[in-house]
């Protein structure tokens, strides 16, 4: 297309480098993405009753028995939405190894069209995994194995937008079936779900690469305990000796500097 837009003479050199071009504006972004620090999880660990979180490299976390969390919803008035309700759902960390240093972390997602007993859901849920669970039902009562309420909520919670990709595919079929006839929606749906199959498979295999490289991110301190066989101590229960050992060794780093540089 390139040489009837601009009205320059067709060479199959050309080609090549519209080639090289798409290769390099598909694959460059990927392998960047790839070689990125993964993005860390919160996690909620049941053996040690503890939460963690990762804020730009400090370790930051809170115990169970101990927890800070307040749920609130507020309005947004403007004159181009009107009104729009939020919700959310924060709880109070502490940083490993600086006690004082708190921080409210978002449990609730995007707060926009969340309400008061949404976000309050969440929290029982939370709840009930870290006393109860990891198995119950929607009452809350405590299951042997996994229950249909605990099934459709992992299903729809690892839902990615590959699979939003495929399922507007299946609008159409599903319409025709009805015998109702096809709704310009799904054609729309059904159309742009060809244009955005790559880019979403792209997407999803950039996602499950970083999901993989998150859990050998975290310290040291965290993978032993998140490991099935580690320690059930508590952070906050190692956290004064890891203070002192982390002083002794930057000690230990500044008499090495003190002795090998020159005076």
């Amino acid at each position: 297309m390139l040489p009837n837009l601009f009205g320059a003479p067709y060479s199959s050199n050309l080609d090549w480098w519209v080639f090289l071009l798409s290769v390099l504006v598909i694959f460059g972004p990927a392998i960047w993405e790839i070689n990125r620090p993964p993005s860390l999880p919160i996690v909620f660990n049941r053996r040690t009753q503890e939460i963690y979180y990762d804020l730009k490299g400090e370790l930051y976390h809170a115990e169970w028995s101990d927890i800070e969390a307040v749920a609130y919803e507020y309005q947004v008035i403007n004159q181009y939405s009107g009104s729009i309700v939020h919700g959310n759902l924060e709880i109070i960390l502490k940083k490993f190894g600086a006690p004082d240093d708190r921080i409210a972390l978002n449990l609730s997602g995007v707060p926009a069209g969340k309400r008061l007993r949404t976000v309050v859901g969440i929290w029982e849920y939370l709840r009930c995994y870290m006393t109860i669970g990891p198995w119950f039902d929607e009452n809350g009562n405590r299951t042997e194995s996994k229950s249909l309420f605990i099934d459709k909520s992992l299903k729809s919670g690892e839902l990615s937008f590959f699979d939003l990709v495929l399922e507007s595919r299946r609008t159409l079929g599903q319409e025709r079936k009805e015998g109702h006839g096809v709704s310009g929606t799904a054609f729309l749906s059904w159309l742009t779900s060809y244009m955005l199959l790559l880019p979403a498979f792209g997407m999803e295999c950039i996602q499950k690469i970083d999901r993989k490289k998150a859990r050998h991110r975290w310290p040291k301190v965290v993978q032993e305990r998140l490991d099935p066989n580690g320690p059930t101590t508590r952070l906050i229960d190692i956290e004064e000796d890891y203070m002192v050992q982390k002083q002794q060794e930057l000690g230990d780093i500044h008499e090495r500097m003190r002795k090998t540089l020159p005076r």
